[in-house]
């Protein structure tokens, strides 16, 4: 992978199908729109073989980035962790359940069942799962154990690891990770001595090839500060709230997705399309306790836009159905409802 190689796949507009964590998904990624800056961000992380740190509103598309960029790299494997306020750095490689293993000690102690290995008791998590993808198989083969062993590609793959809302975890989450990161391996020390001969460490080897290398993602909504440390060995980049021409290209696109050509087609014009964003940066200007974001907007144009088939229904009550949507508190609502009132009148003179 070198400096250009996200920009160069830009041509590759044929449909990819994308599972993560092992699961089929339709819609996640699609049709994302990538603005100049993000793709330099995007194209310098891969280069150097460190995380894209991602900030922004919320709803403007962070978490979605990282389907995006699998489906434009056609990487098929997607692993997500969900951060959590009690989320532990060893959960993003692994997780071992201490108390199932005891339960069926208990269990075997009365003579009900036969005496495991403790790797039944392992699941490894995204970053973990993204670091086995990436090598050969025979390689990592004394850590694919157990009754439900982790299903290798078989072969070296090069997968996206999405780590959203890193701020949430203890400050401790990204110091402990910042080995682990940057040499991209793990070990599991649960697992003892590994392999038929036993003579294998539990851990990962070293040395990932760039072309095997894992794309990082993580998102942070920036309630905290992250340590130095772990700062310095991420690329960083803040999706910006987008232009006019922007908002556009990203309504059409979230239209596309949110109604299949199957369902008959529905229908925003460019006079009402410009009438939405206008209406949206508006809002955004005034003393507000949440701002709607890109989120919020894609909902208020699916709100907006009518069936081809019928008749368009008049445009004030159009825009008085995205009130909902774009307003999602009762004192954002009244400054809401008063700028479209203007708006309408302004319409109808």
């Amino acid at each position: 992978m070198w400096f250009d190689s996200f920009s160069r796949a830009a041509d590759k507009d044929d449909p990819c199908e994308i599972f993560e964590n092992g699961r089929a998904i339709v819609d996640k990624g699609r049709n994302y729109v990538f603005s100049e800056p993000l793709e330099a961000a995007i194209d310098v992380a891969i280069g150097l073989g460190r995380p894209l740190l991602v900030s922004g509103e919320p709803g403007c598309g962070k978490t979605e980035l990282g389907y995006a960029i699998a489906r434009r790299m056609r990487m098929t494997r997607v692993h997500f962790f969900s951060t959590k306020s009690n989320s532990e750095a060893r959960d993003l490689f692994y997780s071992y359940d201490a108390i199932s293993r005891f339960r069926d000690a208990q269990a075997r102690a009365s003579g009900f069942e036969d005496a495991p290995d403790i790797a039944d008791y392992v699941e490894f998590g995204a970053l973990g799962s993204a670091i086995l993808d990436a090598h050969p198989k025979p390689e990592v083969a004394h850590l694919l154990r157990g009754r439900r062993p982790y299903q290798h590609p078989g072969q070296p793959t090069q997968s996206v690891v999405i780590v959203d809302e890193v701020d949430k975890a203890s400050r401790d989450f990204p110091n402990d990770l910042l080995r682990e990161v940057e040499d991209l391996a793990f070990r599991v020390p649960e697992l003892g001595r590994g392999g038929p001969s036993g003579d294998l460490e539990p851990e990962t080897p070293g040395g990932i090839p760039a072309g095997s290398r894992p794309i990082i993602v993580i998102t942070s909504n920036e309630e905290r500060q992250l340590p130095d440390a772990f700062l310095r060995r991420c690329v960083f980049h803040e999706i910006a709230f987008p232009d006019s021409k922007t908002l556009g290209r990203i309504i059409a696109s979230g239209l596309e997705k949110r109604f299949p050509k199957t369902a008959g087609g529905f229908d925003l014009p460019d006079p009402d399309r410009e009438l939405l964003t206008d209406l949206l940066q508006e809002f955004r200007t005034l003393r507000l306790d949440k701002r709607p974001g890109i989120s919020e907007l894609i909902d208020a144009a699916a709100l907006l836009a009518y069936p081809v088939d019928r008749p368009p229904p008049s445009l004030s009550s159009r825009l008085w159905a995205t009130v909902p949507a774009l307003a999602k508190l009762k004192s954002d609502r009244a400054e809401l409802t008063a700028l479209i009132e203007r708006k309408v009148q302004l319409d109808a003179s």
